[in-house]
């Protein structure tokens, strides 16, 4: 299967069999997430591999009893970690070390950062940084998830509070969204998608191709 066929075969399963899911696919769909890009390499994901029954059950009960949650064998809870732009001059000097910065952005670009200190507007701007980049993440697993013959649903209608006290998740972690991982036990149709007419626009927005 490539690229192309995991896309078009991706969908959001809601019906999983009770089968479990070997660990060795677990492993192969988080080790596609740990190879995503990441804005300046800050890697800012984390993720909670949640297989316990009664803990699949509790965050059932906190996405407002949406049944898929705790039917899937296996829920991964997908997080970012604010604290990891922390470590941002680590990742620069890493990028120099491999020659994708040139050495003159750790003198430029980490002394303005540590300058600028942390303020509420940089906070909610590292906020949706990290927010992108672990969504990038979970799209990877979402797609390996297809060529393994599993399927997976992206989960964002949650109580975040109860879900941060079952898995026992700290204030800065944010929770970006669940994702059920197991074998489909349906086959839904695609979804109506938008032509790219509506969607794509060339040179400026609005701008139409004239081919």
């Amino acid at each position: 299967m490539d690229v192309r066929d995991a896309i078009s075969k991706r969908r959001s399963i809601r019906r999983f069999k009770p089968d479990a899911v070997p660990d060795e696919l677990i492993v192969q769909i988080l080790e596609s997430a740990r190879l995503a890009p990441s804005g300046s390499n800050t890697q800012p994901w984390r993720f909670i591999v949640v297989k316990d029954s009664g803990a699949r059950q509790r965050l059932q009960r906190a996405s407002y009893n949406q049944r898929h949650v705790g039917q899937a064998p296996v829920i991964i809870a997908c997080c970012a970690d604010i604290k990891a732009f922390g470590e941002f001059p680590e990742r620069i000097d890493e990028l120099i070390a491999v020659g994708a910065l040139p050495a003159k952005t750790r003198e430029i670009f980490v002394p303005s950062l540590k300058k600028g200190g942390m303020s509420a507007d940089i906070k909610w701007h590292l906020l949706i940084a990290a927010t992108g980049n672990t969504d990038i993440a979970i799209e990877h697993m979402v797609l390996q998830a297809v060529e393994l013959g599993l399927g997976t649903c992206w989960v964002r209608w949650f109580d975040d509070t109860r879900v941060k006290e079952i898995l026992e998740i700290p204030k800065n972690i944010e929770i970006i969204a669940l994702l059920p991982v197991g074998y489909p036990d349906e086959e839904p149709l695609q979804r109506p998608r938008f032509r790219l007419e509506k969607i794509v626009y060339y040179e400026k927005y609005g701008g139409r191709c004239h081919s």
